[in-house]
């Protein structure tokens, strides 16, 4: 979006920290993306809808607390202050100055950083839980078929074939597709939804087949459903492809199914509380 620079008068974009034409600093400049909190009331609503144990994360939205390992924002007398305080009870400032949107957009991506984080712990302790849930799975179906295997003999060939058919319905029936939202993979960004993947290049956002190693493991791609700018991709949702649809399999970055009340557990050990940020 265009804009007047208060200096010089000439036409700038709202992206522009300073002024091509005379230098001058932007005090309009656009730092946040359309959707995501602005004010330090947007960001407790935005973990209030996500569930977020902002206690148990280390995360102080509103307060200057001043006990080791946390994070947080508040304000005093117009100022912003968005601060770490190291695991030694040293803090490190982010950010300090006027500019609200700017410092909640600085712990907003902090806490998106810190949540993926987890997102990926589950999926590998998933993963790993899966296999060997494959394994005691193969062991009841071989000690099934010791069983049922004189059963089924003289049993009619129809009879069979339909029960194997119930079975594979409700096995392809169970597969859970992707999220519907944003995924990176091979340095490519990608877009799913209703079954279909989408592919971003010069052109903009193109209907694709991608790569099986996307489409066999995409849970470790996913980068969430809301769009980030400056991930050097538009808004899918600018795209003459998107549409809203009740069936997909769509939630926030944050995610329904990592829904930390309800039984996943929050680990801040998992924080690197030494580093300045």
């Amino acid at each position: 979006m265009q804009q007047i620079c208060d200096f010089c008068g000439s036409v700038i974009m709202d992206t522009d920290a300073v002024c091509p034409h005379c230098g001058a600093a932007n005090a309009h400049v656009m730092r946040v993306a359309a959707g995501l909190p602005r004010t330090i009331q947007e960001l407790k609503d935005y973990a209030a809808k996500n569930h977020l144990p902002l206690e148990k994360m280390r995360f102080y939205i509103g307060k200057d607390f001043k006990e080791p390992k946390a994070f947080g924002i508040y304000e005093k007398n117009g100022i912003f202050t968005v601060y770490k305080n190291k695991a030694d009870g040293t803090r490190a400032i982010r950010y300090q100055g006027k500019d609200e949107a700017y410092a909640v957009n600085e712990l907003y991506q902090k806490m998106h950083s810190e949540i993926m984080k987890r997102k990926q712990q589950i999926s590998e302790k998933k993963q790993t839980t899966g296999h060997h849930s494959h394994t005691d799975s193969s062991n009841s179906i071989a000690k099934a078929e010791k069983v049922l295997i004189p059963i089924v003999v003289g049993v009619n060939v129809l009879v069979v074939l339909l029960i194997l058919v119930l079975i594979i319905s409700g096995i392809v029936g169970a597969i859970k597709s992707p999220k519907r939202g944003y995924y990176t993979y091979d340095d490519q960004a990608y877009y799913y939804q209703s079954g279909t993947w989408y592919g971003y290049d010069e052109s903009g956002w193109v209907p694709v087949t991608p790569d099986s190693g996307l489409t066999d493991s995409y849970k470790d791609y996913y980068d969430g459903s809301s769009y980030q700018n400056g991930n050097g991709y538009d808004d899918f949702k600018d795209s003459g492809y998107y549409h809203e649809d009740s069936k997909d399999n769509d939630d926030d970055d944050w995610g329904n199914d990592d829904d930390w009340d309800s039984g996943n557990d929050w680990d801040s050990g998992g924080t690197d509380w030494d580093s300045d940020w």
